[in-house]
């Protein structure tokens, strides 16, 4: 081999090559020219174990020798360009002794990027090295490019779905979660209950200690609720004071003793109520509808089941959780 007369690659510009040959003298003969130029190499003695190396840390540049045992670099080829798309690209360079036309061909059609023949011309290799390079440094930063547009993208749909004040779902992934559920309730027959929950005398807490002090009770009370819920239970800022849990895969009796556990830890918050309210400290009230295969009036009259269970829980003096089937429709309470 001549000595190269090209620039060596700034550093920190290297790439990760791969030299598969089963001849040792030609296969270390060409990874310590390769070093030489600036770029890191790993060397393989057939084509499977070349693509096993692929596999475990993918190269920039793979240089494959054409007839190896086991796995020639034809079929070394063929396998790497199955590889998913969505993978970094890895450039695919034939170093042989087969100088024919028909061979060249193939190896094209096969996947691969160029072709050399021995012995290799140490400024040819270094050009193909030095476009390669410059085709990774593109598909890096379109990659990153990517990833930022792609996680803005995520951000942005999780933005539109999160309530700002308190960082739960509002209700646009309320009403898109709602279609999904129940699309599950009439093909599997899955039961889901509702839980309403309402801020007991909110509007006297604000009156009392201002709007600020009164984001802050949501945000302290909407935490409070969310961390008693199970994993798999939805949960929602439904408007104002009030906040919603759907609750798969719960009876009404279930769903109760949990939202009354997930109350009395709101009452342990401990926060100091305003003297109008007729309770020390703020409180949820809680109502609870069921949703199966045979409840009438589908979503909209599920929702409104719980609701009028949860004037039921306001009227029966608040700082309660009530069921459907406790209410008797009572008068709205201011």
């Amino acid at each position: 081999m001549t000595q190269p007369t090209l620039t060596a690659p700034r550093e920190g510009e290297g790439l990760k090559v791969l030299v598969a040959d089963d001849d040792i003298d030609h296969r270390e003969g060409l990874a310590l020219t390769v070093r030489s130029l600036g770029h890191s190499c790993a060397v393989a003695c057939d084509g499977l174990q070349a693509w096993e190396m692929h596999q475990a840390d993918r190269p920039d540049v793979v240089l494959a020798d054409s007839n190896m045992p086991r796995l020639d670099g034809i079929g070394l080829c063929r396998r790497i360009r199955s590889i998913d798309s969505n993978v970094p690209y890895t450039h695919f360079v034939f170093v042989t002794g087969v100088n024919e036309k028909a061979h060249f061909i193939e190896a094209m059609k096969a996947g691969a990027d160029d072709y050399l023949t021995k012995p290799v011309d140490i400024d040819n290799l270094k050009a193909r090295l030095e476009v390669a390079r410059r085709a990774v440094k593109i598909q890096r930063q379109g990659d990153a490019k990517h990833s930022a547009l792609r996680r803005k993208s995520d951000g942005d749909f999780r933005a539109a779905r999160t309530d700002p004040l308190t960082a739960v779902s509002n209700r646009l992934e309320l009403k898109e979660d709602l279609e999904a559920l129940a699309s599950r309730v009439d093909k599997y027959g899955h039961p889901f209950c509702a839980a309403l929950c309402d801020i007991d005398w909110f509007k006297a807490y604000n009156d009392c200690f201002g709007h600020l002090a009164g984001d802050d009770v949501l945000r302290r009370v909407a935490h409070a609720v969310h961390a008693g819920l199970r994993r798999g239970d939805g949960f929602y800022r439904y408007g104002g004071e009030e906040f919603l849990a759907i609750l798969p895969e719960q009876s009404l009796a279930e769903s109760a003793a949990g939202m009354d556990r997930v109350r009395h830890e709101v009452e342990e918050l401990r926060i100091i109520h305003a003297p109008q309210a007729s309770m020390p400290f703020v409180t949820i009230s809680v109502g609870i509808a069921e949703l199966n295969p045979d409840s009438k009036g589908g979503i909209e009259g599920w929702l409104r089941r719980a609701d009028t269970a949860l004037y039921a829980a306001k009227a029966l003096g608040r700082n309660r959780v009530a069921m459907e089937r406790d209410a008797s429709t009572p008068p709205p309470l201011s």
